[in-house]
Parts: C-alpha cells; structure tokens; sequence
C-alpha cells in the first residue's frame, strides 16, 4: 500500500472517530442559521470544520483542503496538490438540527483527482463506514462485501430526493412510481448505503463535490457505478464553494440501465 495515502488514512480516521463525541453532544440541541444559499449551518458544521482543516493543514501542509464550510469570500482557488480532503463536516445538516439520526461526517481523500479513501461516521447506525479503491470497504470495523450486481424486483429500494421537480421531475416520478423509494436527507449516506448494498441505487440531483467525494471512493470498492448526466463531480481543477450540482445515478448496472432509457448519459 501506497504509504502516502496510509498515513492519511490513518490520520482522517482518528480526526473523525475523534469528532463523534462532539457531534453526540450537539445532535438536535445546537444553534443553526442560513447561509446566503439558503442552506442551514449550524455551529457544529463550522466547529468540526475548523478543527479538522487545522489539525489536516498541520499534518500535511502541502494538501488541498476542502471544506463545505470554507468562507464564500474566498471564492475559487485551484487544487494542485496530489492529495486534496473533502469535508462535509455535517451532512444532513437538517436532520441534525432538527433531532432526525440521518447525518453523518463526511471525510473523502482524494488523490490525483480520483476519490481515493472515504471515511463516513454513520450517526444513526452508530459506526464508521470507510475503504477505497484497492482498500475494500468496512463497516464497524468490519470487513464488508459491498453492492453487487443483483437483479431489480418489487422489493428493490432506491433513495432519491424530494421534491421532485426540475426537468427531469417526469423521470423522477417514474422511478418512484416503479420502487420503494427512500429520502434520507443526506447526500453522503445515500450513496454509501448503494454501495454497502442497503440500496439498489440512488439519484442526487443537487450534490456538491464534498457531498459525494467519500462515498464515491468506497462505491468504488463496490460492483455500483456512477453515471452522470453532465460534468461529472471529479477530476476538479478549482474548489468553490458557489460550484453547481452535478445530476447522477448510481448503482447496480440493471438499476443503471432503467436510468439510463430515462435521463440518458453525458459521461
């Protein structure tokens, strides 16, 4: 194994398992606003962020650090570095807010443009969901198989979000007219529920690159897939926190197929 990357792994593994505490704390009991985007923040996103950016900067002083809680007044700034970390210091900001266990830190390490490792603390199963490309994946510490290529039936889940609107609100009512459908309120926990193999697949039609970097790696680790309707989330040449959403399905090639006869494919 690549000891660049491990020491990173190791490093983004007790950052995150060392927030857990303090996310437990602040669950449903700490203060929240709205940002410019209308998007709510609370004070835990902006604590984690700020720890985790400062503890990375100090371990690896060369890496790109993107947070979702960078300052907007920062404006773009190109990624140069072979190792850049993506950081959703609460995804399901809402939930969390709010006392619903959908949310999750989302720690994603990419390498030479390619998400590379994922690290997920899963707050409502209570466990660290994590692995890579080459790495595997595991939940809780323990080894696990991941998605594979499973036939779709009746009982087949997917999560997708809600409202349905947009262009593709027609397409977005027929997969839900044709599967159990889930809206778990964050992004990060959606895709890697696909690619644990807990869902058949997933659509995001609002993501951000620090929504998905993490569990794009560990999908990788996976038989799933991603396929985009647009420019695809990476490689990304600049960070800014303004970055438009990148539309995608994922998951197993059958549930790929039906999307695809739907929405079509860009890359």
């Amino acid at each position: 194994m690549d000891q660049d990357l491990e020491r990173r792994i190791e490093k983004g593994r007790a950052l995150v398992l060392g927030e857990v505490a303090f996310f437990r704390a602040q669950f449903a009991s700490v203060e929240s606003h709205w940002k410019e985007d209308r998007s709510r923040v609370t004070e835990a996103d902006l604590a984690i962020s700020a720890r985790l950016t400062q503890a990375l900067a100090a371990a690896f002083p060369g890496d790109d650090l993107c947070s979702e809680e960078t300052d907007p007044r920062e404006g773009p700034r190109p990624l140069s570095a072979r190792f850049a970390w993506f950081l959703d210091p609460v995804d399901g900001t809402n939930n969390f807010a709010l006392g619903l266990p959908s949310c999750a830190i989302s720690l994603g390490i990419v390498e030479n443009g390619v998400p590379a490792y994922g690290l997920i603390y899963d707050f409502g199963r209570d466990r660290l969901i994590e692995g890579g490309p080459g790495h595997g994946i595991r939940d809780g510490g323990k080894p696990a198989k991941g998605l594979v290529n499973r036939s779709l039936n009746e009982h087949s889940i997917i999560g997708m979000g809600f409202p349905l609107r947009g262009p593709n609100k027609e397409g977005l009512h027929d997969l839900a007219g044709s599967f159990n459908v889930r809206s778990l309120g964050s992004g990060a926990l959606t895709l890697v529920y696909v690619a644990l193999g807990i869902l058949d697949g997933s659509l995001d039609f609002r993501s951000k690159s620090w929504d998905v970097a993490a569990a794009l790696a560990i999908l990788a680790a996976s038989e799933g897939r991603i396929r985009y309707l647009g420019a695809p989330h990476f490689p990304l040449a600049t960070f800014d926190v303004h970055q438009p959403s990148r539309p995608f399905y994922a998951g197993t090639a059958e549930f790929r197929a039906v999307c695809e006869k739907i929405f079509g494919r860009a890359e």
